[in-house]
């Protein structure tokens, strides 16, 4: 476990009633022989997901729409539709189906790349797969399936729908309800401008209002082919990925080259949902297929043919490790207008792919800089990841503003934690100027020394640029003298760093020590960093070496709090390296080995029955 000074215990979800999956955007195509492995590639990847969704036996499945790609007006949209149903109904389970816009036609607007919905059209969608528009109840909840491509006609269709789904909302007024649509309301903002991708207003404040006003627990949407994530109020908003292929302008969010079929085929980003019910919430993981298609190879046992189901969250415990973001966590990207899907507009989009990661290695303690929080944007979005029980470390070079204070007294509730980076001979200063704030607003104040070549402490040979925070081991008597003479319960914890060789598991007994003498906290920063700026660390199998031990360090010395240096690879620029993902966002070899570690955990939270398919060999050997 982590310091349980920054970690909380979670409150108990309760119970685990059921699992059910969500698919979104299968796009099936015709085809002469639905068992052939000829069949398009969508087709076969989606057959290969039902096959290794079968044995997590979910109590349902729900389908977001885009079921079919042909749209309504292609020849072979209605052949595809019967091989969809007859592709799904071998899952075994109720699939429950709500319309896209390749099923039942656009939405309406004169900018579509295709024609607009149709009663025609959704007539022809429901005799294959059931009214557009309906309420499902299983066990606790409430599922209600919209037809959001009608939203904003102004028909008859459009009106009754609207006038059902309130009747039925406060019919169900103080139920769990779930809510499915295949256009999310927004991308970003709930007030940005409509374009290809989202619901547009008058519709898409309704919906919202409606969401508030009857605490819709969760809502799931497709459409866009990829992870993004919200809070509205108690509302949580889903957007799916694709089992298919991922759409091809969504390769903007990504500052590398494009990947296989200029985006299409990144199958890092391909996928379901599973969703965990318990008494007390829901946990919706992200499932990666990673583009599997030899449907002949899957097993059909729980441990050999089932799919990983990742870690989130809302789990209970964690992976015992604090992360450095040195990347944009949470960047927004503005897309190209460019056809075929929007002409005539830039779409605003944020890149969830790094949470998404965060999330499946079971990371809950994020270190970014101060700087975040004075970007309104990324204010908004810690405090939608508090709920989700994760906390952050704010850092800071020198003594603080006025402004600086200001803004930490202001901070969202997931930020616990200040990190002053400093000399250590200002500590007298710092806190004449911070213990105020630091009182009021309840974060621990944590500081760690400045190493620079400014200030000749950096350990680099002279003429080596170098700065880093944290104290070095042998530091520690020095700071706890210091700390005698300076006031008592403002600094609450140290930061210790290692370089990339240097850590010493033996030196860890003396940091307890000062832990115990001072009553402070120390955290234990181990880099991937390399020696020098031209040097690089691109060894995958070297990392994933690294990662093992320092997890393994962090169980055997449970009241000392771990941190890794960093979490996404830097693939130009100075100290090249790898990490526990790439610049897609797309794990490394020891981000697989921790993420699947991770899962291994929570299938025994909810899965007892399944072995433990985490690979520990090696753990606990200090890297050669």
């Amino acid at each position: 476990m982590m310091n349980s000074r920054l970690i909380p215990s979670r409150t108990d979800p309760g119970r685990h009633l059921f699992g059910f999956a969500v698919i979104a955007d299968s796009h099936l195509e015709p085809e002469d022989d639905s068992g052939s492995q000829d069949a398009p590639r969508s087709n076969r990847r989606n057959r290969a997901l039902v096959r290794r969704l079968t044995p997590l036996r979910p109590a349902f499945a729900l389908h977001l729409g885009d079921i079919v790609h042909p749209v309504p007006q292609a020849p072979g949209h209605i052949e595809t539709m019967s091989i969809a149903h007859s592709l799904y109904a071998d899952l075994g389970v109720p699939v429950h189906w709500t319309p896209g816009n390749h099923d039942v036609g656009d939405k309406s607007s004169p900018t579509m790349p295709a024609a607009v919905v149709t009663d025609a059209w959704t007539d022809e969608y429901a005799r294959v797969f059931g009214a557009p528009w309906q309420r499902v109840d299983h066990g606790a909840i409430v599922l209600l399936l919209l037809n959001s491509p009608v939203l904003n006609a102004g028909s008859a269709t459009d009106l009754a729908q609207k006038r059902w789904l309130e009747h039925t909302l406060e019919a169900c007024r103080g139920r769990r309800i779930f809510v499915a649509t295949h256009y999310p309301p927004y991308l970003v903002d709930p007030d940005e401008d409509g374009h290809y991708d989202n619901i547009d207003r008058p519709a898409r404040y309704w919906l919202l209002d409606l969401l508030r006003r009857y605490r819709v627990e969760a809502l799931f949407c497709g459409h866009v082919h990829n992870n993004f994530y919200h809070r509205l109020d108690g509302t949580e908003i889903y957007l799916l990925p694709s089992p298919s292929f991922v759409r091809r302008d969504y390769s903007e969010l990504y500052p590398v080259e494009a990947s296989a079929e200029f985006g299409r085929n990144d199958i890092g980003k391909l996928g379901c949902y599973w969703v965990d019910v318990h008494e007390a919430g829901h946990v919706a993981r992200f499932i990666r297929t990673e583009g599997a298609v030899d449907v002949v190879d899957v097993v059909d046992t729980v441990d050999a043919g089932a799919l990983i189901l990742p870690g989130h969250p809302k789990d209970p415990g964690q992976t015992p490790l604090t992360l450095h973001l040195r990347h944009p966590w949470s960047p927004r990207v503005e897309l190209p207008h460019t056809p075929p899907v929007d002409e005539f507009a830039r779409r605003v989009v944020r890149n969830d792919a790094p949470l998404q990661a965060l999330w499946d290695l079971g990371i809950r303690h994020l270190r970014i800089p101060v700087g975040d929080l004075a970007r309104p944007e990324l204010q908004h979005r810690l405090a939608e990841l508090e709920p989700l029980d994760m906390r952050a470390t704010v850092f800071s070079a020198g003594l603080p503003s006025a402004e600086l204070l200001d803004r930490l007294r202001a901070a969202p509730a997931v930020v616990r934690r200040w990190e002053c980076v400093l000399p250590w001979h200002q500590a007298g200063a710092l806190i004449d100027s911070a213990a105020a704030m630091v009182r009021q607003s309840g974060l621990t104040l944590m500081v760690s020394d400045l190493r620079s070549a400014a200030i000749g402490n950096a350990g680099r040979p002279a003429g080596k640029h170098f700065t880093a925070p944290g104290f070095s081991p042998g530091d520690l008597d020095g700071v706890a003298a210091g700390l005698e003479d300076l006031p008592k319960g403002v600094i609450g914890a140290v930061g210790i760093r290692f370089d990339r060789d240097g850590f010493d598991e033996a030196l860890l007994p003396a940091i307890l020590a000062f832990t115990a003498r001072t009553g402070l906290a120390a955290v234990v920063t181990w880099t991937l960093m390399p020696y020098g700026p031209n040097d690089t660390a691109l060894d995958e199998q070297d990392a994933l070496d690294r990662v093992r031990y320092l997890v393994s360090v962090a169980e055997r010395y449970p009241a000392l709090e771990f941190a890794l240096d960093d979490f996404m690879a830097i693939d130009r620029g100075y100290f090249p390296r790898v990490a526990l993902v790439d610049r897609r966002a797309d794990f490394s070899l020891a981000g697989r080995w921790l993420r699947d570690r991770r899962a291994s955990e929570v299938a025994g939270y909810y899965r007892p029955g399944r072995s433990d398919q985490s690979d520990r060999s090696g753990l606990g050997r200090a890297p050669g």
